[in-house]
């Protein structure tokens, strides 16, 4: 509202001012009343302000002495004192003047009453004021509430949205995974099938290749032939059984037989292969086993394929220098430890390559296969092999001066085995069980040196009906001439079983895969010994012929694939 302008509007602005900063003094707001009755004086000084503003000093007096200002507060109350004595002194001059201001009573009434409904009125737009107010903040909060309360619910549809996809997402992920696991059983499955179905005719060519090795009346130019085709085929025999290990250890097939093993003649036994081949490239080697003891209670086996896969790698990967295999027992009492170290001094092994080397189809970069070839899987079986065990693997390499290999196992000393001749087995007639071919070929040669009557059977019928004809002193049975209606190893060995223990023919069984469940099945079953497959001629030949005195069926010179 504006006001207008002069000496009387100004007087009214003053008391307007004046009001409203008593309006504030009552309901507290000192900063509000201070400034408004400041604005009352409209700049005048206390000391020249006149009668009309007596009321303003009274108000400012008790502002300033609510607000601890006490010099204005005196200050407004002298002035406030100087006007009282200013209107004693008009009120002692309006005696005389009485009867001239009665002629003004009536218009001083207006004014008075002008003034009150200006106050009135100015109160009113104040109350209003205050109400718009009042309604203009309850209406912001009213608002800011809604604002929060959508936004809060927009926030928990979107969460909810965000946790649907998210479970949809998992579900999809699951279905993928379990896609994933089916394809990754499914190529297993598939590696492990074909590994052994191409392993089977190769044992029967490798079977072959050494009788013809063995026989003395074989030409030179030829038996270098056979052994050419005996190398080659033992090097992709190395390969099929590398990519057969992984597979059944991804399949949980894998197993670890503990028996009691002659460690030095096994270490020998692994590393002769290796040493003929280091020699015959100008490549020194040495064995050193001198400082383990004979007899261990471990997986004769898994040993050998530790060393074998090892010097591989040794041989493969040094052109000239060294390579040497050291044995020994290290620790005390129950902390003793087997440590065999394979050291060469070949390309080496770049250090951030340390850990990669010992995944799945991985060598140090893919110049190295092409250059040196191989599967990449000869350290993941060493690795998997020396957890089995119960040990470690580890490696210390420098680029450009050689590896180090140590394998950590547990060292569990045996008492030595005593050995008894089975016999020749002059006076007894042999059945063999096999519905290969090849391999009954093959065993004809191997078998018959030992043994004066030789028979073979393709099927379980005929097994059956050479049995009934009598002279059948030993049965070797192969697992896959069985029928095979039941995964239980005794009822698919019984029949076979109970018509040789009838005839009284001992019983042999070659078995893949062969765990300790599976074995107590078939000894159970009346099988008197139990033979892991694939084994080579020479030791299955062994382990028929020759046994350990008082546990004929588990012999630890057998060989078998992991």
């Amino acid at each position: 509202m504006r006001l207008a302008e002069g000496a009387e509007a100004k007087e009214i602005r003053s008391q307007i001012y004046s009001v409203a900063a008593r309006v504030q003094l009552e309901r507290g707001n000192l900063s509000a009343a201070r400034t408004l009755i400041e604005r009352s004086f409209d700049g005048i000084p206390p000391t020249e302000t006149t009668l009309a503003m007596r009321d303003n000093h009274l108000v400012a007096a008790r502002i300033y002495q609510r607000s601890g200002e006490s010099e204005k507060a005196v200050e407004h109350l002298l002035a406030l004192r100087r006007l009282d004595e200013q209107a004693l002194s008009v009120a002692t001059s309006a005696k005389a003047a009485l009867m001239g201001a009665r002629f003004d009573f009536q218009n001083q009434e207006l004014r008075i009453a002008r003034l009150k409904a200006e106050e009135l009125r100015r109160n009113v737009e104040f109350e209003r004021s205050r109400t718009r107010f009042q309604q203009i903040l309850f209406g912001g909060i009213a608002a800011a509430v809604a604002i929060l309360i959508g936004l809060l619910t927009f926030g928990l549809v979107t969460i909810r949205r965000s946790r649907n996809e998210v479970r949809a997402v998992n579900v999809d992920l699951g279905i993928a995974n379990t896609s994933l696991e089916k394809a990754l059983a499914a190529k297993t499955e598939f590696l492990a099938t074909t590994s052994h179905e191409i392993r089977t005719p190769l044992n029967g060519i490798l079977g072959m290749t050494q009788v013809m090795l063995a026989d003395s009346a074989l030409e030179p130019a030829t038996r270098e032939r056979v052994d050419i085709v005996h190398a080659a085929g033992m090097r992709m025999r190395g390969m099929v059984d590398d990519i057969l290990d992984v597979a059944k250890m991804e399949n949980g097939h894998f197993t670890i037989d503990t028996t009691i093993v002659d460690l030095p003649a096994t270490l020998q036994e692994a590393t002769r292969l290796w040493e003929e081949q280091a020699q015959g490239r100008g490549i020194a080697f040495s064995l050193e086993c001198a400082d383990v003891p004979q007899w261990i209670e471990s997986d004769p086996t898994r040993l050998r394929q530790i060393v074998f896969n090892l010097l591989s790698n040794a041989l493969k990967f040094t052109h000239a220098g060294s390579i040497g295999v050291r044995a020994a027992a290290v620790g005390e009492g129950d902390r003793r430890r087997l440590q065999i170290v394979v050291h060469d001094t070949g390309i080496g092994i770049p250090a951030d390559k340390h850990a990669q080397i010992f995944e799945s189809f991985r060598q140090v970069d893919a110049g190295t296969t092409r250059q040196y070839g191989g599967t990449g899987l000869g350290l993941t079986i060493c690795r998997n092999l020396a957890v089995a065990l119960g040990g470690t693997i580890q490696v210390e390499s420098v680029e450009g001066e050689g590896s180090t290999f140590t394998v950590d196992l547990p060292l569990v000393e045996a008492p030595a085995p005593v050995m008894v001749d089975a016999g020749q087995g002059e006076a007894a007639g042999m059945l063999v069980l096999d519905r290969n071919p090849i391999v009954r070929g093959m065993m004809r040669t191997l078998f018959a040196p030992h043994v004066l009557d030789l028979r073979f059977a393709a099927s379980l019928e005929e097994a059956l009906d050479e049995l009934a004809r009598g002279g059948i002193a030993r049965v070797l049975i192969d697992e896959a001439a069985l029928a095979a209606g039941t995964d239980d190893p005794k009822l698919r060995v019984e029949p076979i079983a109970s018509a040789a223990c009838a005839a009284g023919a001992t019983t042999a069984i070659l078995w893949p895969n062969l765990d300790e469940a599976t074995r107590a099945a078939l000894k159970a079953a009346g099988l008197d010994q139990v033979i892991g497959k694939p084994v080579s001629g020479a030791r299955l030949v062994e382990a028929l012929f020759t046994t350990k005195r008082g546990n004929p069926a588990d012999s630890p010179l057998v060989s078998r694939a992991a």
